[in-house]
This record gives C-alpha cells, sequence and structure tokens, in this order.
C-alpha cells in the first residue's frame, strides 16, 4: 500500500480517514497544520520525504514561521509521489450570517461561546440598527457568491472540484465543518485524480459535527431545502447553547476589540451588503 500524508486544518484529518477506508493507503495522523511546532519537523519532514501520496490543501510558505506551505512541502517529496490538492471547504448558503474572522493582533484568538461570529452581531456591534430581513433573492445570491468564491479558490490552487457539489445546498455543521458526504464526494476526486478505484465509507457518525450551527430557515425555504432539527446551536457534548448568550459575551467581546470589528467589516463587506445588513 501507498503511504499517504495529508495535510491541512480540521478537515484533514477526515480526508485522510476516508481515503484509508479505500484500501489502498497507510499512514497516520498527523496534527492540523495550525498546530504544528518547530520541534515537529524533526519527524514531519522524514515523513514528507517518505510519502508516496501527499494531499494538502493551499498552504503559504513560511506558515506561521514554518516551512510548511504547499510549495515547500512538494519540494520534499521523492520524484515518484504524486500530490494532489484540496480546496479549503466553506459554505455559507444555509448560514448565511455566519463568519470567520481572524482578528490581524491574534489571528489565534475565536469568539466567546462558539468559535464563530455573526455578521448581524458585528454590524450591531459597529452601531448600525437591526435592518430588515433580506428576500430570498438575497439569500440566493448569498449561496451563489459562496459557491463561486470556492469555484475561484479551486482554479487559483489548481484543487480538485468540490464546488459543483456545493450547488446541490448540502447542510453542513458550520460554514466549515462539512458533512461527511460533502467530504466522501471531494475524496471521490481525489481518488480520481490518483487514478484510484473504488469508494470512501463514511464512518457510522460525523466525522465534524462536534458543533451544529443553527440553518437559517429562511435560507433553507429560498434554496429549496428541507432541514429539520436545525434551529439551536448544539454541542454534541455539552448540548443546547442559548442564542442569546452567544449575542451577549460576542457583543462585549467586540466593545473590546474595535479593531477586529473593523477588520471583519471590511473582508466580508460583500456578504454584508448583498444582505442588507447596513440598511
Amino acid at each position: 500500500m501507498s503511504l499517504l500524508v495529508v495535510v491541512g486544518n480540521c478537515q484533514a484529518e477526515s480526508t485522510r480517514k476516508l481515503l484509508m477506508s479505500t484500501g489502498h493507503f497507510t499512514g497516520e495522523r498527523i496534527a492540523p497544520v495550525h498546530e504544528l511546532e518547530a520541534a515537529d519537523l524533526d519527524w514531519f519532514a522524514p515523513l514528507i520525504r517518505r510519502a508516496d501520496v501527499l494531499v494538502t490543501q493551499p498552504i503559504r510558505d513560511g506558515y506561521r514561521g514554518l516551512p510548511v506551505g504547499t510549495r515547500q512541502l512538494r519540494e520534499l517529496l521523492p520524484r515518484t509521489a504524486l500530490h494532489v490538492v484540496v480546496p479549503v471547504l466553506r459554505f455559507d448558503g444555509l448560514m448565511p450570517y455566519q463568519a470567520i474572522i481572524r482578528d490581524p493582533d491574534e489571528p489565534s484568538l475565536n469568539p466567546p461561546v462558539v468559535p464563530y461570529h455573526d455578521l448581524r452581531t458585528l454590524v450591531a456591534a459597529a452601531g448600525h440598527g437591526p435592518a430588515p430581513a433580506p428576500d430570498a433573492a438575497a439569500l440566493r445570491r448569498a449561496a451563489a457568491m459562496s459557491v463561486e468564491q470556492m469555484r475561484v479558490r479551486e482554479t487559483a490552487h489548481g484543487a480538485v472540484t468540490v464546488s459543483d457539489y456545493l450547488e446541490t445546498t448540502p447542510v453542513w455543521h458550520t460554514v466549515n465543518h462539512p458533512d461527511n458526504r460533502t467530504l466522501a464526494f471531494m475524496v471521490s476526486r481525489v481518488l480520481e485524480a490518483l487514478g484510484c478505484s473504488g469508494e470512501p465509507v463514511p464512518p457510522d457518525y460525523e466525522m465534524l459535527g462536534g458543533l451544529d450551527a443553527p440553518v437559517e430557515a429562511a435560507a433553507a425555504q429560498a434554496l429549496g431545502v428541507d432541514v429539520a432539527g436545525r434551529t439551536v446551536w448544539r454541542d454534541r457534548a455539552a448540548g443546547v447553547i442559548d442564542a442569546d448568550e452567544v449575542r451577549r459575551a460576542q457583543l462585549e467581546f467586540y466593545r473590546r476589540r474595535p479593531a477586529l470589528v473593523a477588520h471583519g467589516l471590511q473582508r466580508h463587506a460583500q456578504r454584508i451588503a448583498n444582505l442588507g445588513l447596513l440598511a
């Protein structure tokens, strides 16, 4: 069997498990790339040098001060090794207000209670009152924008294509935690790129289902998707998370970080404008 190494964020290990389920590969879990430290290079670099197959998300050179960028890892591979790029999966079609915002001063910092931002709360923190709810056309545009962003990233990085699957409006756990079906679809594209037969076999649990975000009912209706039981934040271990608690804690979080609020408004200006949140 071929030695497989998968490098990326929290989606990488699920990708590895699905590839391993085909029986074509051997390999072991490695930490997400953002958890790697300089001391890990003593085993990580030799592992890459022995790999038969390397699957990576797009990672910039010198990420977090380490030589773990996609190009840098590819240069370590044996000449006979195969390399496939997979996109960083994000889709906000059914969660149009949910966002990931990295504080420029402290990129690893997450907001309190849940590690996701809500564009409505962000706008409120900037002093804007509640805006009218977006109509169905705006919600459909939001989903189409999310698919197009994925398509642009796939093209830019030469990644396998998953954007066509997003057009079916899959129901994810959060905007960056796909369901097993989406992950399995992506892995089937990886197998095609590698020239391998067979199909991935997902486990009987949702690999990235530790936290479920609410699905926006209006978005589901606008997109023609029937979603049941997704009206609240739910942690697999702790249970239901109160939405008012999330909003209160995050408003206070923003109050102490005006620069983060300004960055978030700029980073997601197109989404905010489409949803009419500043109207």
